[in-house]
């Protein structure tokens, strides 16, 4: 798999960046992890306004984008976690060469805006912040997300678990959690920090402490089917310009 990074603050570009001034325009279609639907609208909106070409973009958890790929949905370009990727090209469904890394998010937290920050500076205070909390706000595990799936198994290693339960509101997306905290339903949510750092009324906390840290990294791959592929891999292209970079690595970073 070749590979660049948007989450990193420098690194060598070994992605080739495909023409894509000029060319006829088209329209691809994206399936794509919800982990980065803010930075990659925020990107593939100024593909579509320099090239001309449409993109239509589905997001949704890891499982549901899955499900949908099982169910026979047609994409020019998939964006899921980089082991999932890595599986697709061995199995021939990705078109030979053509998966990269696209980003790496990590799971934080975010409070309403205005509000006290809690204390998530050691994993002791973070357990602490999240028993004195009157409600926590997290994506659902049953939907198969990455973020949900993680941080269930985070709640049950730390023993707090059933101590959450009658306060957790869970639920099946990662917009779900950031409207609970907006609105004030949920004093704390949980979840990747790319999916609270755009919304207005939201502060992002940070990142959770370091030794119980998530950061997934998420891959593209063109399916060996898309009718597309060419315009798909002008998008990847467009993806790995630094103007490109530095919108994944804010989103990445909580900014």
């Amino acid at each position: 798999m070749r590979n660049f990074s948007f989450a990193m603050a420098a690194g060598t570009m070994l992605w080739a960046i495909s023409p894509y001034a000029g060319a006829q325009a088209a329209e691809i279609s994206v399936l794509a992890a919800a982990a980065i639907e803010e930075p990659l609208e925020h990107v593939v909106h100024a593909f579509e306004h320099d090239t001309g070409n449409k993109v239509v973009m589905t997001f949704g958890s890891v499982g549901a984008i899955q499900n949908k790929l099982k169910a026979g949905t047609k994409a020019d370009l998939v964006i899921l976690s980089t082991a999932i990727v890595t599986a697709a090209e061995k199995d021939g469904t990705a078109r030979a060469g053509s998966g990269g890394v696209v980003g790496r998010v990590e799971i934080g937290v975010a409070v309403r805006d205005g509000t006290a920050a809690p204390d998530i500076s050691t994993t002791d205070a973070f357990k602490k912040s999240l028993l004195a909390a009157k409600s926590v706000s997290y994506t659902d595990p049953a939907g198969g997300g990455t973020a949900a799936v993680f941080v269930a198994g985070l709640l049950d290693r730390l023993g707090v678990a059933d101590a959450l339960k009658g306060k957790s509101l869970k639920f099946n997306t990662g917009r779900e959690v950031t409207d609970a905290v907006v609105k004030g339903d949920a004093e704390i949510g949980i979840g990747f920090t790319s999916e609270f750092v755009s919304v207005k009324g939201v502060k992002v906390v940070g990142a959770l402490p370091k030794e119980i840290a998530f950061v997934n990294e998420y891959s593209a791959y063109i399916p060996a089917a898309s009718a597309a592929a060419d315009t798909a891999q002008a998008l990847l292209g467009y993806l790995a310009r630094p103007a490109s970079r530095d919108v994944f690595k804010a989103a990445a970073a909580g900014q």
